[in-house]
Parts: structure tokens; C-alpha cells; sequence
């Protein structure tokens, strides 16, 4: 097999397994997908890796907490030596509650990886998620959801629903994620392209 074509589904497993990994609470394979030192970025978290999965890993401890599956899309990569860049369509669908009233978000976005091989596997080195849009809906149609129109609005607008809920449970929200064909977007490519490169 070309080594090329190898890599490039070497990276696509390790983007599939991460989603498996996250909604199954495997969090040892969650970790394996990082590399040392990796980033993440998220609506509610920007840090490490390993904040990330130990941040996951409470979260879980919470009855309560809100449920989260990643639908994992197609994924355009592209492979330079020992670096790769990963750009897959994510659905992630979270269940959750608006005050007493049983919810479900789903949002639509891109996650823009920075992959490395390291000690002869592929690793996220960093991620950035790219938002599209969102939307919110009561998981029993009969019920009428009212929202807090100005919490709302000040919130993105490709994230706006997420972050509604995941502030009212108290979470600090990453105002300046990258959004759909913005110029933060073609920043974002533009420096991935360079790293890539040199």
C-alpha cells in the first residue's frame, strides 16, 4: 500500500476512535489519540489535552450532566513528512436541560486538526473546532421552550444554542471559536498551510 494512503487512514482512525473514545468514557484511548503537549480547543474549555480529558472525566461523574454523541463525518487530510492537517464534519448531539424542560442541541461543525507522528503514530497536536450552526429543540414537541432572548444574543452565533446551555450550568464560554467562511477561517488555514510546510 501506498505509505501516503496508509497514513492518511491511520489519521481517519484515529479521528473515528477520539469520537468513540469521548462518548464511551474509554478515557485511556481518549488519551492515546493526544500527543504530548497537544492543545484543544472547545466552547468551554481551552487548554491542554489532558485538562480536556480530566475536565471530561468529572464531567461524567455528574448524573446529571448533559450526554454527548459525536456523529463523525468524512475527513479531508493532507500528509508532509511527518505532519498532516485533518479537517473532518462533525454532528455533535447533546441531551441536556433548560431549567426543568428536557432539551436536545444539535450543532454542526468542522474539527481542524494538527496531526504529528509520534514515536511512529499519528496524534492530534491541535485542535480547533470550526462552528457552522446549531439549533435547539424540546425533546417532547408538545412542550413550548422559552428562551432568554438577551442571554441569547450575546452569545456566537454559529454556537449560540450550546453555549446557552452550557452556560446556565455554569461553564466559561470560549467567546472567539473560528466560524463558518469567516476571516478567522482563512487565518486559521493560511498558519495550519505554513506549519504544515516548514
Amino acid at each position: 500500500m501506498d505509505s501516503q494512503v496508509s497514513d492518511i487512514q491511520a489519521i481517519e482512525q484515529v479521528v473515528r476512535r477520539w469520537g468513540l473514545y469521548r462518548d464511551t468514557r474509554q478515557w485511556e484511548g481518549l488519551r492515546s489519540c493526544y500527543a504530548p503537549n497537544a492543545t484543544v480547543k472547545t466552547t468551554w474549555l481551552v487548554g491542554s489535552a489532558e485538562e480536556f480529558v480530566t475536565a471530561s472525566m468529572k464531567a461524567s461523574e455528574n448524573p446529571n450532566a448533559a450526554t454527548s454523541l459525536h456523529s463523525i463525518g468524512a475527513s479531508c487530510i493532507e500528509v508532509s513528512g511527518d505532519k498532516a492537517l485533518a479537517e473532518t464534519r462533525i454532528v455533535l448531539m447533546v441531551r441536556a436541560f433548560v431549567t426543568d424542560i428536557e432539551v436536545d442541541v444539535t450543532v454542526w461543525c468542522r474539527f481542524f486538526d494538527r496531526f504529528i507522528k509520534y514515536q511512529g503514530a499519528w496524534c492530534i497536536a491541535r485542535r480547533d473546532p470550526i462552528h457552522e450552526k446549531d439549533r435547539m429543540d424540546a425533546v417532547d414537541p408538545s412542550v413550548i421552550l422559552q428562551l432568554d432572548g438577551n442571554r441569547l444574543a450575546k452569545l456566537p452565533k454559529a454556537y449560540r444554542h450550546i453555549t446557552y446551555v452550557q452556560s446556565l450550568n455554569g461553564a466559561v464560554i470560549t467567546a472567539d471559536l473560528v466560524q463558518h467562511n469567516s476571516p478567522e477561517q482563512k487565518l486559521l488555514y493560511q498558519q495550519a498551510q505554513e506549519w504544515l510546510h516548514h
